[in-house]
């Protein structure tokens, strides 16, 4: 009798306290809104690496949330490290696979009313020292080939009160589309660039934000990322990088990739400007040809090979330059020549030949004139569309820029003389969104061409309309480093770089 009471009174116990005991669970439950990190936003190519089977879509790869994920949690207060026995599920995916979410349930030995971190980690080993969690990175660098499944490293850590877990990568990532443009099949390896080679091979810890650290596997064969590519096909290869800890980002402007094609050591054959910074915590997309003999990078002004492309530098008017020269077929070719006001280009420009010279005589102008010394006075000040070879050419959509326009480029901008797969010019690099675009020394039209590679001439809408009319106004860029306007006689052949004005 005395067992059935004693059993009694601790089922009411119980009883009495299972009210308490469930809303101490529920205060201790977190629920998180997880989003996949934020990848290298100057590039065009936008998508995440992160897990899952990533979708080859043309140069893009993409990868999702998927059922089954799970994540490491941790709990870190007053200098202790606390780890969940089990993982955390996902539930809630979002439709385009980049959000999700979670719910934690804080231990007991957690004290809600302190402060306290959240570290979550997922794709990676982990082990707990002292107050800090370890994770160590172990994927080996791998062709994509659509029936393999990637993990890659990513963790996050989040306080008290916050219901966001902004995931990071752990490493840097770059994936390599690969094209063969040769007519025979290839071996590949990436070797890296020359600016990252201190990225390899290195082992230790690495310092992560938030007191937290990641290690790397010491790698034995760098080298181990070999595929093989068709005469004409594509192949992509991720590779991913630790920064030592006393290089914590590497710019690999200028860099030159190293690979292993055929067995045969090859490096590329012009530098790449990418003005990219390989920091841990982002990916990154870039292309490169193997033409039969050299390896070379595709520009990387334009998503695809359907020129003009409109190049948003997000400049202050909202003016859009293409992606290439007038007449040309990539950004690095010189194009077409034409007159100032005239349509069509032509083998030969002379006095004789231009269409507003009556007779061949620059004091005898039948358009655009301000100076009745050079012809008759009309008073336009710019180039109309129907003289315009941009509009004539292309569509209402573009224009030759106006001046002003020329100088907000090269005011929001930087512009540096440079060499893109052996054609030297300008790159004009945004300082607001980091896009650019290349304008190729074209040369310019005498006796055939002249000076292809280390001049280049520009026309403008405008001309010296009341002091000299027979000029053009243009843009002069040249081998020295040199950017300059100046006027130039309007019958001469240059180029045109057209801005994108919409229908107007």
């Amino acid at each position: 009798m005395k067992q059935y009471f004693l059993s009694l009174i601790a089922l009411l116990v119980c009883v009495a306290l299972f009210p308490s005991c469930e809303e101490d669970f529920e205060k201790r439950q977190v629920t998180f809104t997880a989003m996949m990190p934020s990848d290298d936003l100057s590039s065009s190519r936008l998508g995440s690496i992160i897990n899952g089977v990533p979708a080859a879509d043309g140069f893009n790869l993409n990868a999702q949330w998927k059922d089954g994920d799970k994540i490491q949690i941790f709990v870190r207060q007053d200098g202790k490290v606390y780890q969940l026995e089990s993982p955390a599920s996902i539930s809630d995916i979002s439709s385009d696979g980049k959000t999700c979410s979670f719910q934690v349930t804080l231990p007991k030995s957690v004290n809600r009313d302190h402060d306290y971190d959240i570290i979550g980690v997922m794709g990676a080993e982990t082990v707990i020292h002292e107050s800090n969690v370890i994770g160590v990175c172990t994927m080996k660098r791998v062709g994509i080939d659509g029936s393999e499944s990637l993990l890659l490293p990513m963790w996050f850590t989040a306080k008290k009160g916050s219901n966001q877990a902004k995931f990071r990568h752990f490493c840097a990532y770059e994936v390599l589309n690969v094209k063969n443009v040769s007519d025979a099949s290839i071996t590949f390896r990436h070797s890296g660039f020359n600016a990252l080679s201190r990225w390899y091979r290195y082992s230790g810890s690495v310092s992560l934000p938030d007191g937290n650290e990641g290690g790397q596997e010491v790698q034995s064969d760098v080298e181990s990322n070999e595929i093989t590519i068709p005469a004409g096909g594509t192949g992509t290869i991720v590779s991913w990088y630790i920064p030592h800890t006393i290089i914590a980002d590497v710019t690999i402007d200028n860099a030159k990739l190293k690979a292993v094609v055929n067995g045969k050591d090859a490096t590329t054959v012009d530098a790449m400007i990418s003005y990219k910074t390989q920091a841990r915590g982002n990916a990154y997309y870039m292309e490169v040809n193997w033409d039969g003999s050299n390896l070379y990078f595709s520009n990387e002004f334009c998503p695809d090979g359907n020129h003009p492309h409109i190049i948003d530098l997000g400049l202050p008017s909202g003016t859009k330059w293409s992606c290439c020269n007038l007449g040309a077929n990539i950004p690095t070719e010189g194009g077409d020549f034409y007159a100032w006001g005239e349509t069509a280009t032509k083998s030969y420009f002379a006095k004789y030949n231009y269409k507003w010279y009556s007779g061949g005589d620059e004091h005898n102008i039948t358009k655009y004139c301000g100076n009745s010394s050079f012809g008759t006075v009309d008073n336009r000040t710019e180039l109309e569309p129907e003289d315009d070879a941009a509009y004539v050419n292309w569509g209402p959509e573009w224009r030759t820029p106006a001046l002003r326009q020329l100088y907000e480029l090269k005011n929001n901008c930087t512009a540096k003389w440079t060499s893109v797969n052996g054609t030297g010019g300008f790159l004009f690099k945004s300082t607001t969104n980091g896009k650019a675009i290349f304008l190729p020394a074209a040369g310019y039209p005498k006796n055939g061409v002249q000076d292809v590679g280390s001049e280049g001439f520009y026309w403008t809408r405008r001309y010296d309309y009341d002091v000299r009319p027979d000029l053009g106004y243009m843009f002069r860029i040249h081998s020295g480093g040199g950017l300059s306007g100046y006027y130039y006689d309007r019958y001469l052949g240059a180029s045109v770089r057209a801005v994108y004005v919409g229908e107007e």
